[in-house]
C-alpha cells in the first residue's frame, strides 16, 4: 500500500482532530444548557443530574472494550462506526420530547464517544511517524483542552440565541464532515487475531462503570450513608448505606479480578484475548504516563465542568457570560500547542511535561484563591 501524502495526513489529522472535539465539547457544554433543558422539558433535579453525568459514565465505562475491537477490527472502521453513533444520537438528543429520552440518548452518545477516543490515537500512530507523530499528538491534546473550554461558550451561544436543542443539532453535520474526512484521508487501519475476553470486558465495564458512577454521584447521595434517595426503573433506594459507597466497592472488586484475570490469561499463553497487558504498569515512563495524564484530565475538565455552574448559579451570570469566561483556558491551550513545536528542539519531552504540570498547579491554585461570590470573571 502506497504510503499517503504529506498533504493527506494532516487533512486526516483535521478530520480526526474534529472528532476528538466533539466528543469533549458535548462532555462540558450540557453544564451550560442545563437550565435551559429543566424549564424547556420540565425535569426533576434528578433527571438533571442524569443528563449531565450519563455520557460520562458511559465514556468511561466502555473505553478499554473499544480499543480492544479496535485491535480486532481495526481502528478506522471502529472509529467510523462510533462517528455514525454519535451523530445519530445526537439527532435523537436534539429532538428528544422528554427528559427520559434525552438520557437514553446521551447513554447512548456516550458508546459513540467511547468508538472514538481510543481509536483516533491509534489512527495517529499508524499514520504519523518522527517528529511528525510528535506534532499530530500537540494537535490531538490541544484540541482536547481547546475543545474543553469552548463547550460551554458554544452551549451558551445556542442556549441564549437559538435553543439548547442545536447544542447536539450542530453534532450531525460535524460528524459527517468527519467521517467524510476519515475515509477520504486515513488508510485502512491494520488488524489484529483475537477474540474478545468476555468475562475480561464485562469485568472492565463493571469495574469503571461503577466507579465514575460514585465519583460523580458522591456528592449527590453521599460517601458512606443514603443522604438522598436513588431513583432508577421505578426503584428507590433511600436508606442504609450509600449507593456510592457499594458502587465504589463493587468497582474495587471487579477491577482486582479484571487485573487478575489479565495476568492469568497473559501467563496462560492466550495473548489473543488479553483485553489489557497489565504488565504494562511495570515500566516506569507508562506508569507515569498514565498518572501525569490523570492529574491534568482532573484538573483541566474539574475546573470546566464546575465553573459554568458555580458562574451561572452562584454570580448570576447567563450562559453565554459563563461559556466567555472559559474562553482564556481555550487561548492557553493553543498557545501552548503552537509553543511547544518550537521548544521541542531545545526542551526535551519531559522537561516540557514538568512545565505544563507546573502550569497547571499554578493556574488551579490561583482559581482556588481568588473564586468567591463576590470575584468578576
Amino acid at each position: 500500500m502506497r504510503e499517503p501524502s504529506a498533504t493527506r495526513r494532516w487533512l486526516g489529522l483535521i478530520a480526526i482532530a474534529l472528532g476528538v472535539a466533539l466528543i469533549v465539547v458535548d462532555t462540558t457544554i450540557v453544564n451550560v444548557i442545563v437550565p435551559s433543558v429543566i424549564e424547556d422539558l420540565d425535569a426533576t433535579s434528578v433527571q438533571a443530574q442524569w443528563i449531565q453525568e450519563s455520557y460520562a459514565i458511559v465514556f468511561a465505562a466502555l473505553l478499554l472494550l473499544t480499543g480492544r475491537l479496535a485491535d480486532i477490527f481495526g481502528a478506522r472502521r471502529i472509529f467510523l462506526s462510533g462517528v455514525v453513533v454519535f451523530g445519530a444520537t445526537s439527532v435523537l438528543a436534539g429532538l428528544a420530547p422528554d427528559s427520559g429520552l434525552l438520557i437514553l440518548a446521551r447513554f447512548l452518545q456516550g458508546a459513540g464517544a467511547a468508538m472514538l477516543l481510543p481509536t483516533s490515537l491509534s489512527l495517529l500512530k499508524a499514520t504519523f511517524t518522527g517528529k511528525a507523530r510528535g506534532q499530530a499528538f500537540a494537535v490531538w491534546g490541544s484540541t482536547i483542552g481547546a475543545a474543553a473550554a469552548l463547550g460551554p461558550l458554544l452551549g451558551g451561544w445556542l442556549a441564549e440565541h437559538v435553543s439548547w436543542r442545536w447544542a447536539f443539532g450542530i453534532n450531525v453535520p460535524l460528524s459527517v464532515l468527519v467521517g467524510a474526512g476519515v475515509l477520504l484521508y486515513m488508510s485502512p487501519s491494520p488488524r489484529t487475531r483475537g477474540r474478545i475476553d468476555v468475562p475480561g470486558a464485562l469485568l472492565s465495564v463493571a469495574a469503571l462503570g461503577l466507579l465514575a458512577f460514585g465519583l460523580v454521584e458522591g456528592r449527590t447521595y453521599g460517601w458512606i450513608t443514603t443522604v438522598h434517595p436513588l431513583e432508577v426503573l421505578g426503584l428507590t433506594w433511600s436508606g442504609g448505606p450509600s449507593p456510592v459507597l457499594v458502587a465504589l466497592v463493587l468497582s474495587a472488586v471487579s477491577l482486582f479480578a479484571f487485573v487478575r484475570r489479565q495476568i492469568v490469561l497473559g501467563r496462560a499463553g492466550v495473548p489473543d484475548r488479553v483485553l489489557m497487558d497489565v504488565s504494562l504498569f511495570s515500566i516506569a515512563s507508562f506508569r507515569s504516563g498514565n498518572i501525569a495524564t490523570l492529574i491534568i484530565g482532573i484538573g483541566e475538565f474539574g475546573v470546566v465542568a464546575i465553573l459554568p455552574l458555580w458562574l451561572q448559579f452562584t454570580l448570576g451570570y447567563s450562559a453565554l457570560q459563563a461559556g466567555l469566561a472559559l474562553v482564556p483556558v481555550a487561548i492557553g491551550s493553543f498557545v501552548a500547542s503552537g509553543a511547544s513545536f518550537g521548544m521541542a528542539a531545545k526542551v526535551a519531552p519531559l522537561g516540557q511535561l514538568r512545565v505544563g504540570l507546573a502550569l497547571e498547579v499554578v493556574g488551579l491554585a490561583g482559581i482556588g484563591l481568588i473564586a468567591a461570590p463576590d470575584s468578576s470573571w
